[in-house]
């Protein structure tokens, strides 16, 4: 048993949470558990890393940035890598993987990456909300570190800050050639459980038979 699991590859899972989101918010630490209950299926050791962002309750892009190049480097990028972001976290990643693309060329790309009720606008937004939507993202740049259909996008029909999801569906998959999927009912993502989020993060890891159902 204990040979077994130490030959097992390993997926990295990074979770990059909504504004003022912790670690043990929304479906973060169910998320956790349900990939570790089901990695000996998968065949993988999920390795699950909840990030506590600086300053999230309001987060500048800046200090997003420096966090997760000091998280996660250029040199530790592969494809066993997989990041998750929800809500303003997908932005978070977007701006790293640009910057990171940028500075260091060379970098491999990630496994996937997996945005969660991720916006460009919101229908309401206050002056540190327009920061995020006014700041330019250079979306080629970022896109050079994701394989191509490993950027999954889940939205909802009904989430109460972003009424305008099929615009935002749009800008996804022209700015990125997001695989973007609506989803009913799901307001803003912020369950404790959501199997369609713990389904998209397998699918990327490569558990394809475990999905095949």
């Amino acid at each position: 048993m204990q040979q077994t699991s130490t030959t097992r590859d390993v997926r990295d899972v990074y979770i990059v949470p909504r504004w003022a989101g912790a670690p043990q918010d929304d479906w973060y630490p169910w998320l956790s558990e349900q990939l570790e209950a089901v990695a000996a299926e998968d065949g993988f050791d999920y390795r699950i890393h909840k990030l506590a962002m600086p300053s999230w309750d309001l987060p500048v892009i800046e200090k997003a940035v420096d966090y997760l190049q000091e998280v996660l480097p250029a040199s530790s990028l592969n494809s066993q890598v997989i990041l998750v972001g929800h809500s303003v976290g997908c932005l978070a990643i977007l701006h790293y993987l640009a910057n990171v693309s940028k500075s260091n060329p060379e970098s491999q790309q990630v496994g996937g990456v997996l945005c969660v009720a991720g916006w460009f606008s919101v229908d309401s937004p206050w002056q540190d909300i327009l920061n995020w939507m006014d700041a330019p993202i250079e979306y080629e740049a970022a896109r050079r570190l994701i394989p191509e259909n490993k950027l999954i996008v889940l939205l909802s029909d009904d989430d109460p800050y972003t009424s305008g999801y099929q615009e935002n569906e749009r800008l996804w998959v022209e700015r990125l050639h997001s695989q973007v999927s609506i989803l009913p009912g799901r307001q803003h993502f912020s369950a404790q459980l959501d199997f369609d989020v713990r389904d998209a993060v397998r699918d990327l890891a490569g558990a394809m038979p475990a999905m095949a159902s």
